[in-house]
């Protein structure tokens, strides 16, 4: 499957039929810009799709380096210890930073643990606040690089959701536990993601932000390939193997979830892990076997309101862009 990018948007996967145009400005991209790839956004799978089309980029200007490099040979190392060490440990990607920059290539790095590992609490949020760590992440990061001027690229999601996804996760990881803890530090009611665009914002490296909402992702998807690593119209962009390990990272349905239960006890020796992943199996999430709703609808309801409120709020702000359908 490909798609092909046109100038007003994203035309459909090949076979199919477009749902959708997309409002995007045929600006130059940027040169430097940073994917944070808030966590169950979506973001494995435009990742794989950047990673599918690695020589693509590279042809029309762009060096991608993705969690597959960021983890690894060229691994963003935790931030501990002095700001001094921290920077010494990022001699490999500093290398491969200007390396890019001395062919004249735009930079594109997404990773979505710079953050922190995990979509966990204290992590992925406390109290009010969207990954308090933010901050005390990036400037380091920045600095150590030498960038300036960057671009921030972030996918939103509605905040509820966003935790249910989150606590399904953490099932699949072999953490089972009820959502109520999963998420006890967590104020749900208070949660903005405008107050973490004006923390990022208030870094002098950080030139502008980009957003997408996780609901608006497949039909923002491929032009956000176009609009962050500055692909012409009529490129053709593969789409990534939907069968390759760990292109799409779905959670566990409410049924797999209640059968467990029942697989452990005729199975005895089986880890809580696996006894999932067979019931994932046999219970797959779809419209058939929907997620596990552990909230109730009032506040599900709530959350989608003061979501859709904010999004009209963040258009407005300075030096945020905002992509919709």
């Amino acid at each position: 499957m490909a798609w092909k990018i046109k100038g007003s948007g994203a035309s459909a996967p090949a076979g199919q039929t477009q749902a959708s145009t997309v409002n995007l400005k045929r600006d130059v991209a940027p040169a430097v810009t940073l994917h944070l790839g808030a966590h169950k956004t979506a973001s494995t799978h435009l990742q794989k799709t950047w990673a599918t089309n690695l020589d693509l980029l590279a042809r029309h200007g762009c060096t991608y380096l993705g969690p597959d490099r960021l983890r690894h040979d060229l691994k963003i190392p935790r931030l501990r210890g002095t700001v001094e060490g921290f920077r010494a440990k990022l001699g490999p990607l500093l290398g491969a930073v200007r390396d890019a920059q001395a062919a004249g290539q735009r930079l594109l790095l997404s990773n979505e643990n710079i953050f922190g590992g995990g979509p966990i609490p204290p992590i992925l949020a406390l109290g009010a606040a969207y990954y308090p760590r933010a901050e005390a992440h990036l400037e380091p990061l920045l600095a150590g690089l030498g960038l300036e001027d960057v671009t921030i690229a972030l996918a939103l999601r509605n905040p509820i959701e966003q935790l249910v996804s989150g606590w399904g996760h953490q099932h699949l990881a072999g953490r089972v536990t009820r959502f109520e803890d999963y998420c006890a530090e967590v104020d749900r009611a208070a949660l903005r993601w405008s107050d973490l665009i004006v923390r990022i914002l208030s870094s002098t490296r950080v030139a502008h932000v980009v957003l997408w909402r996780f609901e608006d992702y497949c039909a923002l998807m491929p032009a956000l390939a176009a609009r962050l690593a500055g692909l012409p119209e009529g490129t053709v962009l593969r789409a990534p193997d939907e069968h390759s390990p760990r292109s799409f990272l779905v959670g566990p349905s409410a049924r797999a979830l209640e059968a467990v239960p029942g697989i452990l006890a005729r199975n005895p020796g089986l880890a809580p892990r696996d006894a999932l992943r067979r019931a994932m199996t046999r219970f797959p999430k779809s419209a058939a076997w929907p997620g596990p709703v552990p909230v109730p609808d009032a506040e599900i309801a709530a959350s989608r309101a003061r979501y859709a409120q904010e999004w009209g709020q963040l258009r407005g702000m300075d030096r945020v862009t905002c992509l919709a359908p």
